[in-house]
């Protein structure tokens, strides 16, 4: 390899042609091809960059308007005539914000006296993610190192022997695994369908489905559901409520 250092110089200059004010990468895009935008951190937060995709018809495209299936993804463009032959440039901006895994978002881009009513743009991508602080989606410390995303479980106005259903995270905030379960007044046991979690590794998160039954013969409930550590009671209660329907 005679010239290291001009083959150096070229590899550079075709890395920042792919980049536009700021480091903003662009992609060139196509109909019916998944653009991939590669590895994204959730950490760093939102990302931006430019789709260019090629107007090959014989006529002049005129956007007027975008669409973007997941709030998510914005994108943003200048509605400018895109004559034949030329580049559309689309600043797209991907919130991966708890989205970990494999990212599909689609961009709709719609036309007006143009050969096309619509085109449609699939950008995919892998988001790498991270342990969120078990606050963010937890905020409620009931103590013992229980961390709950509610305090109350609502289940609203309900006909006598209705049954209705709600979800809520918890996760065990210690530095070491613990054992939870949640305590049920006896007289609302029949009433109340839910798995106990058991063991939870330390900084340990799940999601609990919990299934309640409007008795006969009371106008409203209100009880305790009480979060339970390594069998030490939490210093606070989740409550449980509902009120009867009236017919």
């Amino acid at each position: 390899m005679k010239h290291p250092e001009l083959i150096l110089l070229l590899s550079l200059l075709l890395l920042s042609a792919c980049k536009e004010n700021g480091g903003i990468q662009s992609y060139t895009a196509s109909e019916n091809v998944e653009t991939n935008i590669g590895t994204i951190k959730e950490i760093d937060g939102p990302v931006t960059f430019r789709l260019l995709e090629r107007n090959d018809f014989a006529d002049t495209l005129h956007p007027v308007r975008l669409y973007t299936p997941c709030g998510c993804t914005e994108a943003r463009f200048d509605r400018k005539p895109i004559a034949p032959g030329e580049d559309e440039v689309i600043e797209v901006t991907y919130n991966p914000a708890y989205r970990p895994g494999r990212m599909m978002e689609e961009i709709q881009v719609y036309y007006i006296n143009s050969p096309t009513s619509m085109r449609s743009f699939m950008i995919v991508g892998e988001v790498v993610g991270y342990n969120h602080p078990i606050e963010e989606d937890r905020p409620y410390h009931l103590g013992e190192g229980f961390f709950s995303s509610h305090r109350n479980l609502n289940f609203g106005h309900r006909r006598p022997g209705e049954t209705a259903d709600m979800f809520f995270r918890f996760g065990n905030g210690n530095t070491r695994k613990a054992t939870v379960e949640f305590g049920i007044p006896d007289e609302w046991k029949d009433f109340v369908r839910m798995r106990q979690p058991g063991k939870m590794a330390a900084d340990g998160r799940d999601t609990l489905h919990v299934k309640f039954t409007m008795p006969e013969g009371t106008d409203s409930v209100s009880f305790a559901l009480q979060p339970i550590v390594n069998g030490v009671p939490t210093e606070e209660v989740i409550k449980i409520s509902a009120v009867k329907e009236n017919e």
